[in-house]
């Protein structure tokens, strides 16, 4: 039996019958928002309202209350809610009466000044935009970001002899202005944390302005999406420089020497890892050098004869078999990286890739092979596992049209969709590489990664997944020769790009624009981005 407490002095419990039984709850104020910031903000008194069956109303004196977003802040027993200081969010106030609820929807809305260099910000106050330019130089508009990113440095170039900037960071709960001299900026931790962790799964509008002696000019705005869960896993990638492989398990700003020619005293390359993370396979001293296997957790060799020459590799889904190439035949090792035997195949193939269920092998055929990484032609081609090591032939897959060539083919975690480059050139270092992607079936055709790839001549190579995620966003790796700002330009740097695969299915270019992965070297050459739980 549910009782209404009228709110006034002593309330006196009034017996329900079914005319005056609770039906409803309205929680009041409703779609409020309130600004907070590094000091919290005053509270918020909020009061259950009840209706009766007869439709009549009385302010509930006893209510459960609780919110559904604790970092928005937080509610006592008796309906006051108190901001949370430092960050803003969306949250439901919920008021609940013996398995009846109501609910309003509040918004705290975090404003901040960032204003280190004690500059005069009148300019901005008080001035109107007299133009439009754009001097954006990094990142760009629509790139997606996981939440647990490493803060990105935002950088911008110098439109009519600018004095200062400010840029500013707005969303339905952030507005965060920082004022700088400088033509670039990257966020303290603190800072970077509010930002990402309050706006994840939405966007966040970017403005920059600068003030010139003519008056401001501003940017055309950006758009920085920030996805709702984190990426996983670690990347492992090849650096020249290095001579060996380097690792940044994702979320970190400091890469680490994974195995390279100051840890193993030779100099190691073109890499693979089993999907288990279990195993890795590498090429000794270059191209047509050993095979090199090892166990990811310790680096300890595995067994098997490291002397054999191979070039590409990919391993079973559980690590028990591998596939190398060399002059265009594939060979099967076991577990261990012992031979069992060269695998039958009509024509010269490269670059093998394993599906996640173990069904299927794509590579590439080559019509002219002068090396297992520069070739003519170059189509997708498909073979099956019939079980134990035994493959049916190839298959075509996708052919790209006359005078391009197809080559570094991944299945992505879930098996569906193969990442692939295309281009011109001989499949090595070729400045017109794109990336581009088709299903396993070629059901709705190939799709060129356009945002991703931002524009021609970017030298878009090797692009491998990240780990299956949560969420229904993928995420991409490859290396690129683009310019990161102001920083690098012309050297292969690893970039990556969120992918959606609905707009796959629907034939539509299913990337992102690319980011910059934090922590790099910008001062080395880096390749082939392996992505591992």
């Amino acid at each position: 039996m549910i009782t209404l407490l009228l709110a006034c002095a002593d309330p006196v419990p009034v017996e329900a019958t079914p005319a005056t039984e609770l039906v409803s709850i309205a929680v009041e104020p409703t779609d409020l928002t309130v600004v907070t910031g590094l000091e919290g903000a005053d509270p918020i008194q909020f009061v259950a309202v009840g209706t009766n069956a007869k439709g009549e109303e009385q302010e509930l004196g006893t209510v459960e209350w609780t919110v559904s977003n604790r970092s928005a802040g937080e509610i006592d027993e008796d309906g006051l809610f108190s901001p949370a200081a430092g960050n803003g969010g969306v949250t439901w106030v919920i008021a609940r009466l013996d398995g009846v609820e109501g609910t309003s929807t509040l918004t705290v809305l975090f404003e901040d000044e960032l204003n280190g260099e004690g500059l005069d910000t009148t300019p901005f106050e008080t001035g109107t935009i007299a133009g439009e330019q754009e001097f954006w130089l990094y990142p760009e508009d629509g790139v997606s970001l996981p939440r647990n990113t490493p803060a990105i440095r935002f950088n911008w170039g110098n439109p009519g002899g600018a004095t200062m900037y400010r840029l500013r960071f707005v969303s339905a709960v952030t507005d965060i202005s920082v004022y700088t001299t400088a033509t670039s900026w990257t966020a303290d931790e603190d800072t970077w944390l509010n930002l990402a962790s309050t706006n994840a799964g939405g966007d966040v509008t970017v403005r920059l302005t600068a003030a010139t002696d003519a008056g401001l000019v501003g940017a055309p705005e950006r758009t920085l999406n920030v996805n709702r869960m984190d990426g996983r896993g670690s990347i492992l990638y090849w650096s020249t420089s290095a001579a060996g492989i380097l690792e940044i398990p994702y979320g970190s700003t400091q890469p680490s020497d994974f195995m390279s020619q100051s840890s193993t005293g030779r100099c190691l390359g073109c890499h693979v890892v089993s999907r288990d993370s279990s195993k890795i396979a590498f090429t000794w001293d270059g191209g047509d050098g050993g095979v090199g296997l090892a166990r990811v957790d310790d680096k300890s060799p595995l067994p098997g004869d490291q002397s054999r020459p191979a070039n590409f590799k990919t391993w079973a889904p559980d690590g028990d078999m591998l596939i190398t190439t060399y002059i265009g035949q594939y060979s099967l090792l076991d577990g261990d990286g012992n031979f069992l035997w060269d695998i039958p195949h009509t024509g010269q193939l490269t670059h093998p890739d394993w599906s996640p269920d173990g069904d299927l092998i794509v590579g590439v055929e080559t019509a002219g092979h002068s090396a297992d990484w520069t070739f003519s032609g170059g189509k997708l081609v498909l073979m099956d596992h019939l079980g134990n090591g035994i493959f049916s032939d190839t298959r075509v897959l996708y052919e790209a049209a006359a005078g391009y060539k197809c080559y570094y083919p991944t299945f992505s975690p879930d098996g569906v969709w193969i990442a692939f480059n295309v281009s011109t050139g001989d499949g090595y270092d070729d400045s017109d590489a794109q990336l581009w992607v088709v299903d396993r079936e070629n059901k709705h055709g190939a799709i060129r990664l356009g945002a991703a790839d931002m524009a021609d001549g970017m030298t878009n190579s090797w692009v491998r997944w990240g780990p299956e995620p949560d969420d229904d966003i993928f995420w991409l790796a490859f290396s690129s020769k683009r310019s990161y700002g102001d920083v690098v330009s012309g050297s292969p740097q690893i970039w990556v790009s969120a992918f959606d695969p609905e707009l796959a299915f629907d034939g539509q270019d299913p990337s992102y624009p690319a980011f910059w992965l934090p922590g790099q070297n910008s001062g080395q050459s880096n390749h082939i981005p392996v992505w591992i739980e």
